[in-house]
């Protein structure tokens, strides 16, 4: 886990940011579905896009697939220029390929301007 100045709307305070690796049976689908209940849960409310927000789950990758709805697009379109999501992910999955960018995630992240 790792705390990072906030992205997009930039005038909030720092948030927490963990990247998971998990396995699932469900499809892409009903993966955003379960993720988005699970938020719901535990109090998100979506008031302003990429506003203050006490939970958000995105889905990066899905196997090796590129996968684009209205609801969810996979990969994650902002893998390749969020810092905070390619530091914890270089932990767990360095090697791990960009199914569209041809690139893993750790040329990815070496890419970046680091925040400090």
């Amino acid at each position: 886990m790792i705390e990072t100045p906030a992205w997009g709307v930039t005038d909030l305070p720092d948030y927490l940011n963990q990247v998971l690796e998990v396995y699932t049976e469900l499809w892409p689908l009903d993966l955003i579905k379960t993720t988005l209940e699970i938020e719901n849960e535990l109090g998100r409310e979506r008031k302003q896009k990429w506003g203050s927000r006490s939970i958000d789950i995105d889905i990066l990758y899905f196997n090796d697939w590129h996968f684009s709805t209205p609801g969810l697009i996979i990969p994650h379109p902002f893998i390749a220029q969020r810092d905070f999501v390619l530091r914890p992910l270089c932990e767990i999955a360095s090697d791990f390929e960009h199914p569209v960018l041809k690139q893993n995630n750790f040329s990815l992240f070496s890419g970046l301007k680091h925040e400090q």
